[in-house]
């Protein structure tokens, strides 16, 4: 509608305007001339129209390739949005089975660790096993025989028997033991500690003087097996009663003690 008007314009302007250089003609001359001047204002305007029509489609052209672009460039920034989501979700799932897995193996070396704190501990700590026995069943011990202490001063662990006279061994371990024995006076005497029948030591002792009462120690090391026995025996002595044991004065004592697992 718009277009036609500025044609119409157009027409009434080049009518309504004068031309001096024109002469005077007769009035198909006129009409000739006026109808060229239509002619030639259909023409440019035509012209007017296709180009107008050709730049409409240039710029529709355009508008529908930036669309196309816009439209492709939505789907590649989607599809970059979903491949990164997954990615994260792919990594957050790695991430949190590598954290589990790091937690099940750390804690599993904390309790390996434990494990071993305890067991040093337990090897480090020695059981508190001791005795300590006195007054002999015999003031005149046999040759080659255990000497029974029957009295129990200190009995941890229970592991002598003071009615065999033998300490048994709870567990594996080194060994202290020690044994004092009292002679009567012009008496004498040979005994040790034996392990098993095994003597790991032994001395030889007199009662010199007419009145001395004298007391005599031996001691050993020993490393047992869980269930060996230790003991004291006399391997020889003078006959009748030789062992002197007073309550106040003279013990007779076997003892010993633990000191390394």
């Amino acid at each position: 509608m718009e277009f036609k008007r500025l044609r119409f314009f157009l027409l009434v302007c080049l009518i309504s305007t004068p031309t001096v250089s024109e002469p005077v003609c007769s009035k198909f001359a006129y009409e000739e001339q006026l109808l060229e001047k239509m002619v030639t204002v259909e023409f440019n305007v035509g012209q007017m129209e296709k180009e107008i029509k050709n730049t409409n489609n240039l710029v529709l052209e355009s508008l529908r390739h930036l669309k196309q672009t816009r439209e492709k460039m939505t789907e590649e920034f989607e599809a970059l949005k979903l491949e990164a989501k997954n990615v994260l979700n792919d990594n957050e799932v790695k991430a949190s089975n590598t954290i589990k897995d790091l937690k099940a193996e750390t804690a599993k070396t904390l309790e390996e660790y434990d494990n071993k704190i305890k067991e040093f501990g337990e090897a480090a700590v020695v059981p508190n096993i001791a005795f300590k026995a006195r007054t002999p069943s015999s003031l005149d011990p046999d040759d080659n025989a255990v000497i029974v202490f029957t009295k129990n001063i200190v009995n941890i662990g229970n592991a002598y028997d003071n009615t065999t006279g033998l300490f048994t061994a709870p567990i594996d371990g080194t060994y202290l033991f020690t044994s004092q024995l009292c002679l009567q006076s012009g008496k004498h005497i040979t005994f040790g500690i034996y392990i098993e029948n095994i003597v790991y030591a032994m001395s030889r002792y007199y009662g010199n003087g007419v009145s001395d009462y004298i007391c005599f120690n031996i001691e050993t090391t020993a490393v047992l097996k869980a269930n060996q026995r230790a003991s004291v025996k006399s391997w020889s002595a003078a006959t009748g009663n030789i062992l002197s044991d007073e309550e106040n004065h003279r013990w007779n004592v076997f003892s010993g003690t633990l000191i390394h697992k």
